[in-house]
């Protein structure tokens, strides 16, 4: 019986030893993740305190290491000067050399540097645009309003050829996104009202809202295209379609179309028909009938109630000559607007060597150049059109004011007659019998 006691004893002792065992092992294996958990959050911490200035340390390292086995050698590099830009640029009461290099005031320049700034800033890794936006926007000007080739801009402006004609670019991209639509756009019906009236005085005839006319630019086309982009002149071309108003601004344009392309197919695809269409227009009563307010122009283009030009044939009347002389008066805007806009940039004097699809952006960058131009009233020098005439002898512009085939709607004849009746009332013509002359004179007197 004792040893049975004896044995039951120790068999507790084992029991609770394991048991307390068992109990100590849980706690040390407790107490040993805590530890744990706090000596990776200690060492984390300690870390994450430290990681700026382990990195530092490591890039350095890295850095002598690896620059230390990369074989160098010495690079040339031409040193190119830019004196002459900073001369016409910076130098005080230089308005003349300013303006026979850029076409405009150091203000006007100022305002565009401000305005395409964001654009054209330079870019600190990449080299190609290293450039300052003051030099940006005088290479693009200075290509605009000479034609220079890009070598030649590059030594004046100390930059690569390969420079220019990326500043070129960036340059009417530029302006043709921030200008296009608040330069180049339709007059409302108020802006109607005045222009029309102030046609009235130039050439008595009311309701006109504009002159319309094209251009033709010499282009470079490649030998293989250069048949499909001939006009009739037989040199290549790109039309320049436009609307100008009274003050010689360019209202819409259409450009890009191949020389060879009728008037009416440009017409077609510049949009003046839906616009004309779905706008609302100023209408006058003449004789007890309404007329809307149109556009002039010239044949071959269609005769419509919205777009209008003068009677054609060989045997006119002397009513038909007369209300086609007053018409003319309106008409000659447009051509005085291309002959503004041709010589003050010179580009468009002679064959652009530039990427044919890019030649569009330089047609409506001078565009809204002109507008600005004219707007802040810049001087125009009379001795560019001196190079302009040489140039009209190289490239005559071919001549469409004498076809007699052209489309024809109901409405616009109807009122052509009405406007001429009107002209007619207003100046009443006689004809000597004698000698032929022609005579006008007021219904007033």
């Amino acid at each position: 019986m004792e040893q049975e006691q004896k044995r039951q004893i120790i068999e507790n002792l084992f029991t609770s030893y394991a048991a307390k065992r068992a109990e100590l092992v849980r706690q040390y294996e407790t107490n040993r993740k805590k530890r744990s958990k706090i000596f990776l959050q200690r060492l984390r911490y300690q870390l994450k305190r430290n990681s700026e200035a382990h990195r530092s340390e490591w890039c350095s390292t890295a850095r002598t290491v690896v620059l230390d086995s990369i074989p160098t050698r010495k690079i040339w590099k031409l040193n190119r000067c830019d004196k002459w830009f900073r001369e016409v640029y910076e130098a005080e009461g230089n308005e003349a050399a300013m303006l026979e290099s850029f076409r405009m005031d150091k203000d006007t320049y100022e305002v565009l540097v401000d305005a395409l700034t964001n654009d054209l800033a330079p870019h600190p890794l990449l080299a190609a645009q290293s450039c300052s936006t003051e030099k940006k926007v005088g290479i693009g000007l200075y290509k605009l309003t000479s034609g220079a080739d890009y070598a030649t801009i590059g030594n004046l402006f100390g930059v690569h050829k390969a420079t220019v004609k990326n500043c070129v670019h960036q340059f009417c991209k530029a302006m043709v996104k921030h200008f296009m639509d608040v330069e180049i756009f339709l007059p409302n019906s108020d802006e109607m009202a005045e222009i029309s009236k102030s046609f009235e005085e130039k050439c008595d005839i009311p309701l006109i809202i504009g002159a319309m006319g094209r251009t033709h630019i010499p282009i470079t086309p490649s030998a293989a295209d250069s048949k499909n982009y001939a006009n009739a002149k037989k040199w290549p071309s790109l039309i320049l379609q436009a609307v100008v108003d009274n003050n010689h601004l360019f209202r819409h344009i259409t450009c890009g179309h191949v020389g060879c392309t009728e008037e009416a197919a440009v017409l077609g695809d510049s949009g003046l028909y839906q616009h004309f269409s779905n706008v609302e227009m100023l209408c006058q009563s003449i004789n007890e009938n309404t007329v809307k307010s149109f556009i002039v122009t010239d044949p071959p283009y269609p005769l419509l109630p919205w777009l209008m030009h003068g009677y054609t044939g060989m045997s006119l009347s002397s009513e038909e000559e007369t209300f086609n002389e007053h018409l003319a008066k309106a008409k000659i805007v447009v051509d005085e607007a291309f002959m503004k806009l041709r010589a003050r940039f010179r580009i468009l004097q002679r064959k652009i060597d530039i990427d044919i699809n890019f030649v569009p952006q330089i047609l409506l960058t001078c565009c809204i150049l002109h507008n600005l131009l004219e707007k802040r009233q810049v001087p125009f020098c009379d001795e560019w059109t001196d190079l302009l005439r040489d140039s009209e002898q190289k490239y005559p512009q071919p001549d469409g004011s004498s076809a007699t085939s052209y489309t024809t709607t109901v409405e616009g004849e109807a009122a052509r007659d009405i406007l001429k009746e009107y002209v007619q009332s207003k100046y009443m013509l006689y004809r000597s019998i004698d000698y032929g002359h022609v005579y006008f004179i007021s219904g007033e007197n």
